[in-house]
């Protein structure tokens, strides 16, 4: 998929329903998105090129609703091409120091607070897996998911809190997501092969000792998560976190 696939126009349109969507949970219309992001272009004009999209699969009409979501593919266009990189914030910044600030701690107990660290942070599911002869698992946030609407569905809940008992079946989706050291991972919805997370979406990245991979680091939220502040503290704290124990070892 590449940005020539849609037009500049289109592009702004998805991007603008995207954002949307993230902040409100709440189906997108035209004469909105005119309003209150592309004002240069009218509420008419807005509609014809979202049912192009529609068409092509980016977006879709939820079955209540005369307003659009994004879909999985649109959801893949916009972490792929349209997505800022962001740093993090001062506060972010200051929550990892203090988190990692205690030379004397464990690394298992670094391994646990960095779960919660990330949980917190941005207020989804946090997982940290050490790949080592026997995986090691730590997990911070499970019932955080229940603060986003799209899982107050108890169906859709107990889906992701029974893969959060299988430790095993979790710690080798995480090693298969974390196996690119260099690259932060987005798996979204669909493209998760966990039955259980495919309303989900993942992001992983991995983290090291004295430059080798040892682990993985991932955040699990709805498809509708804010990508480019999940992707740039995951990163952060996964670089963070290959310093600290680098330096225990």
């Amino acid at each position: 998929m590449t940005t020539q696939d849609l037009n500049e126009r289109k592009q702004k349109i998805l991007n603008a329903i995207v954002k949307d969507y993230q902040s409100s949970a709440e189906p997108v219309g035209s004469r909105h998105l005119s309003k209150n992001y592309l004002p240069d272009l009218s509420p008419a004009t807005i509609r014809n090129e979202m049912a192009d999209l529609e068409e092509e699969g980016y977006i879709t009409q939820p079955h209540t609703s005369a307003g659009r979501i994004p879909t999985d593919r649109g959801y893949r266009f916009y972490v792929d091409h349209l997505m800022k990189a962001i740093r993090p914030s001062q506060r972010e910044a200051e929550l990892v120091k203090n988190t990692y600030n205690s030379p004397g701690d464990s690394p298992d107990y670094v391994l646990h607070q960095t779960a919660k660290l990330l949980s917190h942070a941005l207020d989804y599911t946090a997982i940290v897996v050490n790949h080592g002869a026997r995986h090691r698992v730590f997990s911070s946030g499970a019932t955080a998911l229940l603060h986003q609407p799209e899982f107050r569905n108890l169906t859709q809940m107990e889906k992701i809190l029974s893969l959060l008992e299988e430790e095993e079946m979790l710690a080798e989706l995480i090693e298969e997501y974390s196996q690119d050291e260099d690259t932060i991972t987005v798996h979204i919805g669909s493209e998760n092969k966990c039955k259980e997370v495919k309303e989900c979406s993942i992001v992983t990245a991995s983290y090291e000792i004295d430059n080798e991979p040892v682990g993985g680091i991932s955040i699990i939220g709805p498809t509708r998560m804010y990508y480019s502040k999940a992707t740039s503290l995951v990163a952060y704290v996964a670089k963070e976190l290959s310093i600290i124990l680098s330096g225990k070892y």
